[in-house]
């Protein structure tokens, strides 16, 4: 290796570095020393099922021995089956932790790729602010602690920018090809960015564009075909179950006000956005003569785009809600480090780094700010999640046969720690539930269901009793506080074991149960 490599390995180095530095502090800096190991969100947990499944049955599967499609990223529960199949019979500590360790080293590699990136499309000032601002991001670093697929999507889309800005191009279309398995959402990133690449260095002849799209869109479209296919063949319908479960398209007349909306006020408490402040660097991006430095910026809102015009914007402080838009963080920080270099250049040259240091000290002032609030948050989640679904859970494995079936509304740490079959109340995992569900739930008694009493009450008959229920104090993890209470309820008292109807009413639902005596 030369003297040049080893001075381009530097700066990577350096991010990396700080990173693993910010996941320390926002894992320790306000975690109380009683917070249990574990994961923030119960979709954390889903994809522990899926992966368990895989590791265990070469089966993306929810329940034993059935193939669904409720994972919406089969990269990431791929992954996770990775995990399982190394450390399936270690400690629950050490699976949770290999999976903290998987999460927080991609983390370090996508602050490593975007101080390499930078580096490439402006310099070495570039580089340093990018990877610096991307490493001690207190939001990203929640993300990769998170059990979520948020920091394998953020390496992904930022190796598809390097790769094209490289014009490796063959990589760029592994990397592009894969992103929408770690995230749906990044589909549309990945065609902007190749037809974006393809405009500014357009093949030479008619071999050379063959060529080109075979490598660029090689990958995923062999890929696309695979996932479509096997929902086909387990549902019957081509888009994973959540899409039909979760997704509103919303009008297009709708989408630039929804776009604002989430640059603005849900991307706000996210450094180095304060609260849309970080926008107007963005100007100095129409100051560069060179258009590939458009890259970021159109992964970024492209991605963006995809998912304002399917789902629905939550609150900005709440990581269930923000984790869907956390994904172009660090491409959209490395696109305000170019605006703010171009701004400085058509500045006097005593003001050229004026730019760049207003958005430095605006980025680190909020990283500042919010890394202790971030840390205990984590911590906080962590602790909800632990002492509602996964204490569920662990109830169900004590107290429920194992060949007895049970149903819940929150699907992960459920169907985890309680290892029974389940019943997902919101058709994600069990996506017949969307489709037929008075047939499924008649041809699937359950024993038990976990509910959540502020949301949906079960029936005021006798019969029915809660042996188990749980609030937990200071609720945190959801943008719906209902969720910090949750119940298991059973058919105890029935005078003999014909399956009783359970009906769950609540706001906007009514599910119909059958019960069999517990």
């Amino acid at each position: 290796m030369d003297r040049r490599q080893l001075h381009n390995l530097g700066l990577p180095t350096l991010a990396a570095a700080l990173a693993c530095l910010t996941l320390l502090a926002v894992w320790f800096i306000g975690r109380p020393p009683s917070t249990p190991l574990g994961f923030p969100l119960d979709d954390s947990w889903i994809h522990m099922v899926y992966g368990r499944s895989l590791a265990a049955e070469c089966v993306l599967g929810y329940n034993p021995g059935e193939p669904t499609t409720g994972a919406t990223s089969l990269l990431w529960a791929v992954l996770l089956g990775g995990v399982h199949l190394l450390f399936g019979h270690a400690a629950l500590a050490t699976r949770i932790g290999a999976v903290l360790v998987l999460g927080g080293t991609l983390h370090i590699l996508t602050a490593a790729l975007c101080a390499d990136l930078a580096q490439r499309m402006a310099g070495v000032r570039a580089g340093l602010i990018t990877g610096v601002l991307v490493a001690a991001n207190p939001a990203l670093a929640f993300a990769a602690l998170s059990g979520m697929e948020v920091a394998l999507t953020t390496a992904l889309l930022v190796a598809g920018v390097r790769a094209l800005h490289l014009r490796a191009w063959a990589w760029a279309g592994l990397w592009l090809g894969l992103a929408p398995l770690a995230r749906p959402e990044a589909a549309l990133a990945a065609v902007a960015l190749v037809v974006l690449s393809t405009a500014l260095d357009r093949p030479a002849d008619r071999r050379a564009w063959l060529l080109r799209a075979l490598q660029l869109g090689g990958p995923a479209l062999v890929l696309g075909l695979l996932v479509v296919s096997r929902n086909l063949a387990v549902t019957g319908h081509a888009l994973p179950a959540t899409y039909y479960a979760k997704v509103t398209e919303v009008p297009w007349a709708e989408t630039p006000q929804r776009l604002w909306h989430a640059l603005q006020y849900v991307l706000g408490e996210t450094p180095p956005m304060a609260y849309g402040l970080g926008l107007p660097f963005l100007l100095g991006l129409a100051a560069r003569r060179h258009l590939r430095s458009l890259l970021p910026l159109v992964a970024s809102f492209a991605y963006l785009l995809a998912h304002v015009r399917v789902s629905a914007l939550g609150e900005p402080d709440v990581f269930y809600a923000v984790r869907y838009l956390l994904p172009i963080v660090p491409t959209l920080t490395l696109a305000f480090v170019l605006g703010a270099l171009a701004l400085g250049e058509r500045l006097r040259a005593r003001l050229r780094l004026l730019p760049l240091a207003l958005l430095v000290v605006l980025a680190l002032t909020q990283a500042g700010m919010t890394l202790q609030h971030v840390s205990w948050k984590l911590a906080n989640d962590t602790r909800n999640i632990d002492e509602v679904q996964c204490a569920a859970g662990r109830w169900i494995a004590a107290h429920v046969p194992a060949d007895r079936r049970v149903a819940t509304v929150d699907a992960g740490a459920v169907r985890y720690f309680g290892e029974r079959w389940t019943l997902d109340l919101m058709g994600l995992n069990t996506p017949m539930m969307l489709w037929q569900p008075a047939l499924y739930t008649r041809s699937h008694p359950v024993v038990a269901a976990v509910i959540v009493p502020g949301l949906a009450k079960p029936p005021a008959s006798p019969e029915f009793v809660a042996p188990w229920s749980y609030r937990t104090r200071d609720y945190s993890a959801t943008q719906v506080p209902a969720f910090g209470f949750q119940a298991i309820v059973t058919c105890q008292k029935a005078a003999d074991s014909a399956p009783r109807q359970m009906v769950l009413e609540g706001p906007g639902m009514r599910t119909l149960l059958w019960c069999q005596r517990f």
